[in-house]
């Protein structure tokens, strides 16, 4: 990673500036880390993730009932 900065750093300072040299290749033995962890799925108990109705009637229900979960289990 060094040598791939300071030619980054001597192609600025020889005037290059439109020049990227090519990242280095990762090692056989290094490991992929996957920083995109997919989200959990939808439980009914899930009140954050939940999708709410679009009849409205049903929407306030819904939300009532959230509200309730939220009173009785204030630490979820």
């Amino acid at each position: 990673m060094k040598t791939y900065i300071r030619a980054m750093l001597d192609d600025l300072r020889n005037g290059r500036k439109d020049h990227i040299p090519a990242p280095p290749k990762p090692r056989k033995t290094s490991k992929t880390i996957d920083l995109d962890v997919p989200a959990a799925p939808a439980t009914a108990s899930d009140l954050d993730n939940q999708e709410l109705s679009k009849d409205p009637k049903e929407r306030t229900r819904q939300l009532d009932w959230q509200a309730q979960q939220k009173l009785q289990n204030p630490g979820h």
